[in-house]
């Protein structure tokens, strides 16, 4: 490990150089024959990533993965909607309390709609901590005193009014750090989802959590979807970037937005970018013949290629409203104020949330999509580390005869205030400074 990266995560008076060791049961086969070669294959038909296998491979390996994960059915649920933007969900009856046990999938194909679902079941099954993987229990200070290489929980963003110190005992997961390819502790509330809110240092969540059909894939998406995040704390607090104008769209965002468009359902998008330079797009939809407050839906896509971030976010705002729709999840009791309250109310407060920024063409937003998984890992990497971002982990949550590959990626200082206004980072709290919007910390 790099000096550097030695004081970032907190190694303090070593001693000893300990050697963490994965409390994961023993692999019982070799993965490797699973995974094809560092991907080089494009984007596919789907428009909405880059994948190394195709879609019917990824669905059959998933169909035959479904026993295993729980999965009991997948439904299509597009037509429960007017706008037949394709939504499946999948169904996991036995989730662990805190997780839904309904997911959706979103495409602009039924196809890759239905693989989409899948997958977000197959990520959610793992991202549970296993039985008889019992985590470390430890202190920092004991970890620091002892050499072994720990993240500073502080850098991880701890919530508002947190009763962690550098002496409380919590329970720790080894990762790997990229950069210095170590092992190193973070804590196991980062990791695993649900996972126990231990000190009150924050709410554990699937920002980061990624599946693909290579460890490189899972990475790459696991990524963007951290990045995505930071963009939209950074675009929704400073109302930074730009309101695109939808005639300027590609040709298959115009399709989606002209779908949302016939049937009443007003659009706008949004384009994010901050200092790690990949764009974010944001989607908001309000349907005007409904007037119905639970059907102000948006949705999000990061990506090195524009168009396919857009259309991503477009896909995921109808995926957001077929949610509403057919009911089935678990996790709109936070929501319950938008359908106490009136649709005027509501759309007041959403005008003054999407006003304010300048209004420029799609093109304002460049790609620096290499085509190959590989190559996108290595500008999203380059970008982060521009950012003074350094630090990124990754850790392996599938089991090893799985033929895909769960990763949770946590790259520290990344911002999530947008979902969670009591966790402000020092980045975004130096750009609300310079806005007027807060004070400086004395």
């Amino acid at each position: 490990m790099s000096r550097e990266a030695r004081q970032a995560v907190g190694q303090k008076g070593i001693q000893r150089q300990m050697t963490i060791v994965h409390t994961r049961v023993p692999a019982s086969l070799d993965r490797t024959h699973w995974f094809p070669p560092a991907a080089d294959a494009p984007a596919t038909a789907c428009g909405t990533s880059l994948r190394t296998r195709t879609l019917e491979e990824t669905e059959a390996l998933a169909r035959a993965s479904f026993t295993r994960c729980g999965i009991t059915r997948v439904a299509d649920v597009t037509e429960l909607d007017v706008l037949g933007i394709p939504v499946f969900n999948s169904f996991r009856p036995a989730a662990a309390p805190g997780l839904n046990t309904v997911t959706s999938g979103k495409g602009m194909t039924a196809a890759a709609a239905r693989v989409s679902a899948m997958m977000e079941a197959i990520e959610r099954t793992w991202c549970e901590q296993r039985a008889g993987e019992p985590p470390l229990r430890a202190s920092y200070a004991e970890l620091c005193a002892s050499g072994v290489p720990a993240l500073d929980p502080r850098r991880l963003i701890l919530k508002r009014g947190h009763t962690w110190t550098e002496d409380a005992s919590i329970a720790w997961w080894p990762v790997r750090e990229l950069a210095s390819n170590t092992e190193v502790l973070i804590p196991a509330l980062a990791v695993f989802v649900p996972f126990p809110n231990e000190c009150g240092m924050f709410r554990s969540n699937t920002i980061g959590l990624a599946v693909g059909n290579s460890p490189q894939e899972a990475l790459l998406h696991g990524l963007l979807e951290t990045i995505e995040h930071d963009c939209t704390a950074f675009g929704e607090t400073l109302k930074s970037g730009w309101n695109i104008r939808l005639s300027s769209l590609p040709d298959a965002a115009r399709e989606l937005v002209g779908r949302f468009g016939q049937m009443g359902v007003n659009v706008q998008v949004f384009a994010y970018v901050n200092d790690i330079g990949v764009p974010t797009f944001f989607a908001t939809t309000d349907d005007t013949q409904a007037g119905d407050g639970m059907l102000f839906n948006g949705g999000a896509g990061c990506h090195l290629d524009p168009v396919v971030a857009v259309t991503r976010a477009l896909t995921e705002a109808a995926q957001s409203r077929l949610a509403v729709i057919a009911g089935a999840r678990e996790d709109f009791a936070g929501q319950a104020y938008r359908r106490h309250s009136s649709y005027e109310a509501l759309r007041e407060m959403y005008e003054v949330w999407s006003s304010g920024r300048p209004t420029a063409d799609f093109d304002v937003v460049q790609s620096s999509s290499t085509g190959t998984t590989d190559g996108d890992l290595e500008v999203v990497l380059a970008g982060l580390e521009r950012a003074g971002l350094p630090l990124v982990f990754a850790t392996e949550l599938a089991p090893d005869d799985l033929p895909f590959s769960v990763t949770k990626v946590i790259v520290p200082g990344l911002e999530v205030y947008h979902n969670d206004p009591a966790r402000l980072g020092t980045r975004l709290h130096r750009e609300m400074v310079r806005a007027g919007l807060t004070k400086a910390l004395s």
